[in-house]
């Protein structure tokens, strides 16, 4: 959850970007963009994650909302739920 207690969704790119967003499918239209300009066999994953109160810059990960990879073969962006 975020600070006003809306949930929060982190996306990344192993070796590449990332992000934060409030809306899930906006977290997931970032990676696949991410993905589709990444090296074939780039992954990344969508995570639901809550501000950590440690004092620390943190999140805490509740669960992966998403994973993808760039497939080697075809070059398109495969989803696995």
């Amino acid at each position: 959850m975020g600070m006003g207690g809306m949930p929060l969704y982190s996306w990344d790119v192993v070796g590449g970007a990332g992000g934060v967003s409030g809306d899930p499918e906006a977290a997931i239209r970032q990676m696949r963009r991410e993905l589709e300009g990444a090296a074939p066999g780039a992954r990344g994953k969508v995570r639901r994650v809550a501000v950590s109160l440690s004092g620390r810059v943190e999140y805490l990960e509740l669960g992966v909302v998403v994973e993808g990879r760039r497939d080697a073969l075809t070059g398109g962006v495969v989803w696995v739920l």
